[in-house]
């Protein structure tokens, strides 16, 4: 971290001392036995677990510097319990001053995991497993936007509406085959790179590093085929995520290892019965 880096870290902290954190005015959370899958949400004013692990459950609390969620590989030195044992949660908060964004919601959880499971983090750099984002040989192909405006992106960064597309927006297209496999177009309207990293990032087991040097804003289309769990057949999508992000964008996805932010657990205990 260079010096500039860390001015801008002490001037965050300072200004956040004195202040009060956001939490929830009531929480509940119990052990779960399901073997279903996890589940954490912000609903309305609440936040919802299903049969989640601590682990998901920070997941959903903590970002990484750059506004993304952290992997497992980077939440690190944890107990190997934050992973096995499940919860459900519901922690609800008032409401009474307005609607509650995600973010807000995230801070709260914060508040919840450091009292209930005596949750204690901090940040570091360690070197992981990554995909590295650079320019291929045949070089960038992505269209650079007609208007180079920032828009204005509210919400949720994916349209909704299947027939529009808003600028800063993505739109997506699921494709059955008979077979049931699944072939996904995205498309993207005065999009940064890092709207398609954070795109991308939802479709790999690793974080994503930008290494491509590309500014600006970009019209992006991106068709690939969503791994099956059964046998390929004759039906199945034939391009990878990792092929049409190199024969249709001009990116390549490198396996490597480089330093990443990543979240050290300190301290970790179970919650008390309620």
């Amino acid at each position: 971290m260079g010096s500039r880096d860390l001015l801008l870290t002490a001037i965050a902290v300072a200004s956040f001392v004195g202040q009060a954190r956001p939490s929830f005015d009531a929480v509940s959370i119990k052990p779960s036995t399901s073997s279903g899958g996890q589940l954490v949400r912000p609903v309305g004013d609440r936040v919802v677990a299903e049969d989640a692990s601590l682990r998901a459950l920070i997941q959903f609390a903590y970002q990484s510097t750059g506004g993304r969620r952290f992997f497992s590989s980077q939440i690190v030195d944890a107990p190997r319990w934050i992973e096995t044992d499940r919860f459900n949660v519901q922690a609800k908060a008032s409401a009474a001053g307005g609607p509650l964004g995600t973010r807000q919601l995230q801070l709260m959880t914060q508040v919840m995991l450091e009292d209930r499971f005596q949750l204690r983090t901090h940040r570091d750099m360690r070197e992981l497993p990554v995909y590295d984002l650079v320019a291929s040989k045949s070089g960038i192909k992505l269209k650079p936007a007609a208007d180079q405006t920032a828009p204005a992106v509210d919400g949720d960064p994916v349209t909704l509406d299947p027939s529009t597309l808003p600028r800063g927006k993505f739109k997506q297209i699921a494709r059955p085959s008979p077979s049931g496999a699944i072939t996904l177009v995205i498309m993207g309207s005065a999009v940064t790179m890092t709207a398609v990293i954070n795109l991308l990032q939802q479709y790999v087991d690793r974080p994503i590093v930008n290494s491509t040097g590309a500014a600006g804003l970009y019209d992006v289309r991106l068709e690939f085929g969503l791994p099956q769990s059964q046998s390929a057949t004759e039906d199945a999508p034939g391009v990878s995520l990792f092929t049409a992000v190199q024969e249709q964008l001009g990116l390549k996805l490198d396996s490597v290892k480089k330093p990443i932010e990543v979240l050290v657990i300190d301290r970790a205990e179970h919650p008390a019965a309620d």
